[in-house]
């Protein structure tokens, strides 16, 4: 049994406006956050040091910086005068500055931020569970759009062979 492409056409419009508006939601979230280290504060410069401490010793300060959380992630420096980055796992989603001697050069909340708040926006986070199934529903809602798509166009064509038409 084959769909008509009517039916096709049928389902790719009802798709395509039940999602429209949260695809948009996270297609503009999306963009934004391509850009989201040109919204950010700029990290504060780090002296050169010749022979930096251990990287176990750097989250040891970052973490002893905080409130004694765990260090969930750490990023090297890719240029010389960059400073370490360790982010800590408490609530305030703190991110820490160091120099290659392990001195703390800053300390900030990032759980406020805008790139944080237009991070769980596009991820649905920011309403919760509900939130995170319709950014799925979203997703696969895309798939349909382009299924129901693409077997229009095969429905076209396969209609225009029949008719003798040729093809555009």
């Amino acid at each position: 049994m084959t769909i008509s492409r009517r039916a096709h056409f049928r389902w790719h419009q009802a798709v395509g406006l039940s999602i429209g508006l949260l695809a948009v939601i996270i297609a503009v979230s999306g963009s934004i956050l391509v850009f989201r280290d040109q919204l950010k504060q700029p990290p504060p410069a780090a002296p050169i040091v010749e022979t930096p401490i251990s990287l176990d010793a750097l989250v040891e300060r970052a973490v002893a910086a905080g409130d004694g959380s765990p260090a969930t992630d750490l990023a090297i420096p890719q240029e010389p005068g960059a400073a370490y980055r360790v982010w800590l796992d408490d609530d305030a989603e703190t991110l820490v500055f160091l120099d290659g001697r392990g001195e703390v050069l800053e300390t900030r909340s990032t759980a406020g931020g805008l790139t944080r708040w237009v991070f769980k926006l596009h991820t649905g986070e920011l309403i919760g569970t509900p939130g995170r199934a319709l950014a799925l529903l979203t997703g696969v809602g895309l798939c349909v759009l382009a299924y129901t798509g693409a077997a229009m166009i095969v429905s076209r064509r396969r209609r225009r062979r029949r008719r003798g038409g040729t093809e555009t």
